[in-house]
């Protein structure tokens, strides 16, 4: 290779890190809030229960959501680690936050999630971190134990049973893939199929969705389903 060319190259590359460079903050990402939960998994079809650990994050990052790569969730008294990275979480807003998670982290052998104290570490491209914990409380009900609620869409509504209190309708458009969740203050307030799919066009030709309501007493949640929106068994 000629001299020339090669004192071109090297001056394109050098050009070209020292824009890469001057597009990164060089800051760590973000974390604003953590949250661990049991969760107890009901498939209606199956008739099978089981039991996951949801971990949902407020995280954002200097060099945009982009930048996030991965998440890590560890428990170092029990040996546990997981991965997640951003092909896999899901995107929700609640409380008028945007939350990045998932819902189904499981134990090999499909074992009891044990209590104690979990970190989480957020990862960006750059390889920088930060990192915050929660706890898993004891629990005196197992998933075979656990009462779940269910659900029929009648009428364009879907009337949920088996829940006291507040829970929340999950939607998955037909790709299999979690699009949002729907609040309802209790059973006398069912969530109408109609609002669902007009909230966003991966959900207006129909959809598949989830049951959650949150035991705080009992330190657990519970996740029955899958519906349909019309009214047959789903599989999100």
């Amino acid at each position: 290779m000629p001299a020339r060319i090669r004192a071109r190259t090297a001056l394109g590359l050098a050009l070209l890190l020292v824009l890469l460079l001057a597009g990164c903050s060089g800051k760590p990402p973000v974390l604003s809030r953590v949250l661990g939960r049991v969760i107890y998994v009901h498939d209606s079809a199956t008739a099978t229960s089981s039991e996951t650990l949801g971990v949902y994050l407020v995280a954002s990052d200097p060099d945009g959501m982009e930048n996030l790569s991965a998440f890590y969730v560890i428990n170092d008294d029990a040996e546990l680690f997981w991965k997640v990275d951003s092909t896999s979480w899901t995107t929700a807003t609640a409380e008028g936050e945007s939350w990045i998670g998932t819902s189904f982290l499981a134990m090999p052998g499909a074992s009891a999630v044990p209590p104690g104290e979990y970190r989480v570490v957020l990862q960006s491209k750059d390889g920088a971190t930060v990192e915050q914990t929660f706890t898993v409380a004891p629990r005196e009900v197992s998933a075979a134990q656990a009462k779940f609620p269910t659900a029929v869409v009648e009428a364009g509504k879907i009337r949920v049973s088996g829940v006291n209190g507040a829970y929340e309708v999950w939607a998955y458009g037909k790709d299999g893939r979690f699009a949002d969740s729907f609040s309802s203050a209790g059973p006398s307030s069912p969530v109408s199929v109609a609002s669902i799919e007009a909230s966003s066009p991966s959900l207006a030709t129909g959809f598949t969705f989830r049951v959650y309501a949150w035991h705080p007493d009992a330190g657990y949640g519970v996740l029955s389903g899958a519906y349909s929106s019309g009214g047959q068994p789903g599989a999100p």
